[in-house]
């Protein structure tokens, strides 16, 4: 069987089939003996990639662990805290930029912000759904197209992820049904990762604050997809690689998942008792890196098939909550967008900023290498600084009356 006479194939049991109940070895078998090897032959390795969902109480802290464990948040006052992200990598370790799937269309900590931290898309319940995921696909198609490649993407089977027509550089593979903890190499380790480095971070955030008698912080969305950008920036190659591996997708069989080099489980187990040191009633005593990092694991992040009763009522929210959606930051009684408008940074903060910077450097074994890079942001952002310098005139100095 060739490549395109599996993928029409695919595509055919996708709508006719559609999702079944439970995981039949025969799936497994299929997809190991059949569709995989034919992926493996018919593609490089590195233009084999994975793209899964997965939902982020982004706000969560150590001492909210147990009460959000097993939280479908599906809907309700939770479902406010959270959005949902798309990790996406490829079988050599390549990694696609992050994206996030808010509820609102337009947070009030967006405002006179030119470059986000990562794309962002809203949903009224923070789901992916087929219009999103379309729009993405042929975002990323676009990519593939102008680096003159070609790539087979993986992504599990469910409603939110229909078939795509006309794409010409990406290549959509579905998942059987239900496999998607088995067979799918984000769930074999990377998503975790994700999720360690981002709690990780949370709770040094948590420390410095307490440790300055300030209050907790409560992270707006903003900051949220700062911080999981950044740790989706440190989420190691080799880790992708070896969650390729695990889930079978390579030419050498390697049972592994997070790399020794990306261990931030150990980091945020250190973080967790840092915290406690500084204020135990935040850390109950049984919280561990690995409850925290999977208290969000049963969250939705697709939305489900839908009936024509849904597809009217999405049409009279669109018409209803349009202009509301656009108002966002002009109306502070809505919980989920009360956050605050980030402002810039003084001058003399940024340039206290580069000075512990460079301090920082003169310690470090990479020293020349953070030397250089501190100094390419203080030139950048020394030539914006006299850009938007404003020519003053003569009478600006004289009182009119």
């Amino acid at each position: 069987m060739d490549v395109f006479t599996f993928f029409r194939h695919n595509i055919s049991l996708k709508i006719i089939g559609g999702e079944s109940k439970s995981v039949t070895p025969e799936m497994i078998s299929s997809w190991n003996e059949t569709t995989l090897p034919t992926i493996l032959s018919n593609y490089k390795l590195e233009d084999i990639f994975n793209a899964d969902e997965f939902g982020l109480f982004y706000q969560c802290l150590p001492d909210k662990t147990y009460h959000l464990k097993g939280e479908k948040c599906s809907g309700g006052k939770k479902s406010k805290d959270r959005f949902t992200g798309m990790a996406t990598g490829g079988a050599t370790g390549e990694k696609l930029p992050m994206f996030v799937i808010g509820k609102s269309k337009k947070p009030r900590c967006f405002k006179n912000i030119k470059h986000l931290p990562c794309e962002y898309k809203s949903q009224k319940k923070s789901w992916m759904n087929s219009e999103i995921f379309e729009e993405w696909v042929r975002k990323i198609d676009r990519k593939f197209r102008v680096d003159d490649r070609k790539i087979a993407l993986i992504i599990d089977n469910c409603p939110a992820h229909p078939v795509i027509p006309n794409l010409t550089n990406v290549q959509l593979v579905f998942l059987p049904p239900n496999t998607t903890s088995i067979l799918q190499p984000m769930d074999q380790g990377v998503i975790r990762s994700l999720k360690a480095h981002y709690r990780g971070r949370v709770v040094r955030l948590l420390c410095r604050a307490l440790e300055k008698k300030e209050p907790c912080p409560k992270i707006s969305i903003l900051q949220a997809m700062k911080i999981l950008a950044d740790s989706w920036e440190v989420v190691t190659k080799e880790t992708i690689i070896n969650c390729f591996r695990k889930a079978g997708i390579t030419p050498t069989v390697q049972q592994a998942a997070i790399a020794d080099s990306d261990d931030p489980f150990k980091d945020l187990e250190e973080s967790l008792n840092e915290l406690r040191q500084v204020d135990s009633s935040m850390v109950p005593d049984n919280a561990t890196a690995t409850t925290l990092v999977s208290l969000d694991d049963e969250v939705i992040t697709t939305a489900p098939e839908i009936s024509d009763n849904d597809v009217i009522e999405e049409i009279r929210d669109h018409q209803q909550q349009g202009d509301d959606e656009e108002s966002d930051d002009d109306d502070p009684s809505i919980e989920e967008i009360i956050d605050p408008v980030v402002e810039k940074p003084s001058r003399s903060a940024i340039e206290s900023a580069i000075d512990a910077l460079k301090d920082a450097a003169m310690f470090s074994d990479e020293g020349q290498q953070m030397k250089m890079l501190i100094s390419n942001f203080e030139r950048l952002y020394e030539k914006e600084r006299i850009k938007s310098l404003k020519q003053r005139d003569i009478t600006d100095f004289f009182e009119q009356v």
